[in-house]
């Protein structure tokens, strides 16, 4: 049975808990976590939340983490080192760099994984960027951060897992009487406008207070009635404070207040009519249902609302990269706020991606990642194929038997046998092995209950017998390292030589469950005197992926389309080029049809296509996108023609009827599963029944509702291969 991760112990670890947006993004993890069942511990320099962290059951280790001074940094590190010895954690999770620099060393000398949450770009010089450290795997609080730290440490991308700020939307709600109380206590009249404030005056943190109180003026004359509440501490508090006084000695009248630090936010929240900044305090004030102007010392987006929350997401909702304008703005805004309001679109804006349930979740995945990636990680499955190499088919049957593995068993530990350890298709919390680095493969072998050879063709000898003896090498390997073996929805064959078939009996005759996605497979299998009590027939695991067309790109043609799908095969007919060009062009002319050609390996099928669009009359296209473009193109045309398998199971799957052009016994063996005979041999291309296919598919309404139905009954067989693996790992267990 796939083993149950066990409730880690996490030690998170923060330069202070005082008020701040970062320090109020770990109580939230923190609480969240708990509440999944999880022990956790922090250690930071205190401040005003370790009360509530007590409260609520965490227990909190005071260390000088703060402090950048060497002896502070040495006297951390001993207290470290010590917590690390008595607590043992399964994760250490490290908020800024100093956390991160004086753990990181320990951590490695422990063999504990270390995650760090960034929260913002930092400076970046040599000696920084030297002595920084993120740990194994990272989290970053927007898509700029992201970027941040992909191109200042190139940080690989798959090791960087985006969250958000999340909001605790049950505390920061709308609450009418709970913002009364707080206008009472402040003696705002309830026919008063609250505009307000909350933000650190701090001199990295106080541009958006200091753009506010210079408008203040301009926001009273424009608002009747209205007053500016300033919420946050910090070095500059003083100089605001005697700012705000001889605003309210000019106006005859205290309309601004600063209130200092609180921690009672959401009461401000709730008390307000219109907030502005940025950030998590932002987010606040939106999950509490108030319209928000969002603005700060990184720049001015305006009204938080649908023409904002784009470039809003991209930098956690701090404006970094969108200037002030030279004109004053907020006037405009708060006004047009205080008039329509936001339509609840914030409050909605938070549920839907902002809670602290998707952050305790995004947290959890790169944990769970950070783990597999260490050198002892066990797993329960190691899958193989021909992944990494940017052929969009093998890349999405990778991603969905991921999927279908890990729907099945959601604690499932998976690695991934690849062409890199820095790119793949398929989730970040897999961990990922070189496909042909030996120590690697030996020692995720080792470490796994089951080796999966998921889908493809891989045990065949037509494009090279070094890749069959290869993958029969592995399962060799497998056996003698004391893991399960498993072909999961595979094309066996062809197998050219009797060499081939011989070694290839041998290897499988020892295989644990075998299923195949087409009857050829079966029938060669039966041929090679494999145990049919082992043998499934089954169906691709793609069919499980696709229900409809993936979303429709701009960049494809506006008009119906026939997608094409070629590959250099060095037994096409040797005219095979002009005969598929002149049949194109009449399919075009006859059906006002654009021809678009989508290689599905760039590498080598893009040469092919250009070849036979240069030699068209009819205007076409070579479409070269990345595997969910591909797949875009092929699941939206009115037909296909393809020579790539994947292309005419896509095609399948998502309801569209397709031709295949036979240069492997797989292409027909996967019309026999269709019950249809819409095939041409590339050897010798017959013109003419390819065009009498085309007009059938294009002409007859039928065709798209029998390959709808054959669609459905494949996917339910292909089903059957998650299943067959989650019975293999349960046996295992047992």
């Amino acid at each position: 049975m796939a083993q149950t991760f066990p409730k880690y112990k996490v030690l998170i670890a923060s330069m202070s808990l005082d008020l701040g947006g970062a320090e109020t993004h770990i109580v939230e993890l923190c609480l969240k976590l708990k509440n999944r069942g999880l022990e956790v511990v922090v250690v930071s320099s205190g401040g005003i939340f370790v009360e509530r962290l007590r409260m609520a059951g965490i227990r909190h280790i005071e260390a000088p983490l703060h402090s950048r001074s060497f002896s502070s940094m040495l006297q951390a590190r001993k207290i470290l080192a010590q917590i690390l010895r008595q607590e043992q954690p399964d994760i250490v999770h490290a908020h800024a760099r100093i956390p991160a620099f004086l753990l990181s060393s320990l951590c490695k000398k422990q063999k504990i994984a270390l995650v760090t949450t960034v929260h913002g770009s930092y400076a970046v010089s040599l000696p920084l960027r030297l002595l920084t450290r993120w740990g194994c795997k990272c989290l970053a609080v927007s898509n700029d951060i992201c970027g941040y730290l992909m191109e200042n440490y190139s940080i690989p991308r798959r090791d960087i897992f985006v969250t958000v700020n999340g909001i605790d939307t049950a505390l920061f709600s709308p609450d009418p009487a709970q913002g009364e109380g707080l206008r009472r206590e402040l003696s705002i009249a309830p026919e008063e406008k609250v505009l307000l404030s909350v933000s650190r005056l701090d001199p990295d943190a106080d541009g958006g207070v200091a753009r506010l109180l210079e408008e203040a003026p301009a926001l009273r004359r424009a608002i009747d009635r209205l007053r500016i509440v300033i919420v946050g501490g910090g070095e500059h508090l003083e100089r605001f404070r005697e700012r705000a006084e001889q605003l309210n000695r000019q106006a005859g009248e205290p309309y601004i207040l600063l209130t200092g630090p609180r921690s009672d936010i959401a009461r401000f929240c709730n008390a307000c009519d219109v907030f502005f900044g940025v950030s998590r305090a932002a987010l606040e004030a939106a999950s509490c249902a108030k319209p928000v102007v969002l603005g700060g010392t990184a720049g001015y987006l305006g009204p938080l609302d649908e023409d904002t929350i784009a470039a809003a997401r991209e930098t956690n909702l701090t404006c970094r990269g969108h200037d002030w304008s030279q004109q004053p703005c907020l006037v405009q805004a708060v006004t047009h706020l205080l008039e329509q309001g936001d339509g609840g679109f914030g409050r909605k804006l938070v549920l839907r991606e902002y809670s602290a349930e998707r952050m305790a979740d995004d947290a959890l995945r790169c944990y769970q990642a950070a783990m597999l990636c260490q050198k002892n990680a066990r797993y329960d499955f190691l899958l193989s194929g021909y992944y990494g190499y940017g052929n969009a088919g093998d890349e999405l049957l990778l991603s969905t038997i991921v999927e279908n593995l890990l729907g099945r068993m959601p604690r499932a530990r998976i690695c991934v046998l690849n062409h890199s350890t820095t790119e793949a298709s398929c989730r970040q919390e897999v961990a990922l092995a070189r496909r042909f680095s030996l120590p690697q493969v030996l020692g995720a072998m080792r470490r796994s209950e089951v080796l999966i050879f998921g889908g493809g063709s891989l045990l065949q000898d037509v494009t090279s017998s070094k890749s069959l003896f290869y993958y029969l090498a592995l399962l060799r390997m497998a056996r003698l390292c004391g893991c399960k073996t498993m072909l999961y929805g595979n094309g066996i064959g062809p197998l050219r030589t009797s060499f081939s078939r011989r070694m290839t009996a041998r290897v499988l005759r020892h295989v644990n469950v075998i299923t195949l996605r087409d009857p050829d497979s079966m029938r060669l299998l039966h041929a090679l005197g494999i145990p049919d009590e082992r043998v499934t027939l089954t169906a691709d695991e793609v069919f499980t992926a696709l229900h409809e067309p993936l979303p429709r790109l701009a960049c494809l043609p506006q008009r119906p389309y026939l997608a094409v799908s070629l590959r250099s095969w060095p037994k096409n007919d040797v005219c095979f080029e002009d005969k598929l060009a002149d049949i194109l062009d009449q399919t075009a002319d006859k059906y006002q049809l654009d021809v678009l050609f989508v290689p599905f390996q760039k590498k080598s099928d893009a040469g092919i296509c250009r070849d036979v669009s240069r030699r068209m009359k009819h205007a076409s296209r070579v479409f070269e996108g990345d595997s969910a473009q591909v797949l875009s193109a092929v699941t939206n045309a009115r037909a296909v023609l393809g020579m790539r398998l994947h292309a005419l199971i896509f095609a399948t799957a998502a309801g569209v009827p397709s031709i295949g052009i036979v240069y492997d016994q797989k292409v027909s063996a996967f019309y026999e599963m269709l019950e249809e005979s819409r095939t041409v041999d590339c050897e010798q291309l017959d013109q003419a029944l390819l065009l009498q296919y085309l007009e059938a598919i294009l002409q007859d309404d039928s065709a798209v509702q029998r390959t709808a139905k054959a669609a459905a009954r494949l996917k339910q067989s292909a089903l059957q291969n998650s299943a067959a693996a989650q019975a293999l790992l349960e046996e295992e267990a047992r």
